[in-house]
């Protein structure tokens, strides 16, 4: 029972910090306390569809650089050319910092190609990020995607050559 008010601050500030808490844990008064933050990160396949990729073409809203990870906002326009938000979750800031990225790779306005794992929920819009490129205007090929999706996830921003642009 020495554990228990410890265990009770670290669940309230995970809960808090609005990252998931083990109440089980807590409940059972565990004998030892949860890692501080350690509860808090989901499994990817809770969210994403790993058995799935897909390819989104886009222009960059906004870019958060930050940690547990970092967050892309991109508009892409739909086959009924209606422009969704999508929320696009990528690698830690310290993992991308590691591979030369800085929080200003990624500007409003930049053109992206994106492959990853979408969303379970399709109303909500989200990918989990493996690789993305810069992309031409206006392009979205079908040599894109398999040069974008068929190279191994990356923390770096692709140069894919021009003609994987090209219609």
């Amino acid at each position: 029972m020495k554990w228990k008010l410890p265990v009770l601050i670290a669940a309230c500030l995970t809960l808090a910090s609005g990252a998931h808490a083990n109440p089980g844990h807590v409940a059972a008064g565990g004998s030892e306390p949860p890692a501080l933050g350690g509860g808090g990160h989901h499994a990817i396949g809770e969210i994403y569809d790993e058995e799935r990729m897909i390819v989104l073409a886009g222009e960059v809203e906004s870019f958060l650089f930050g940690n547990p990870h970092s967050l892309l906002h991109v508009r892409v326009v739909d086959e009924g050319g209606h422009v969704r938000t999508w929320a696009v979750e990528w690698r830690a800031a310290n993992r991308l910092s590691r591979a030369g990225l800085t929080g200003d790779a990624l500007a409003p306005g930049d053109p992206v190609a994106l492959c990853g794992h979408p969303g379970r929920d399709p109303a909500a819009y989200r990918l989990y990020l493996l690789n993305v490129a810069r992309r031409a205007t206006g392009s979205d090929s079908g040599e894109m995607r398999e040069a974008l999706c068929e190279r191994e996830a990356s923390a770096e921003i692709a140069e894919l050559p021009l003609a994987a642009f090209s219609r």
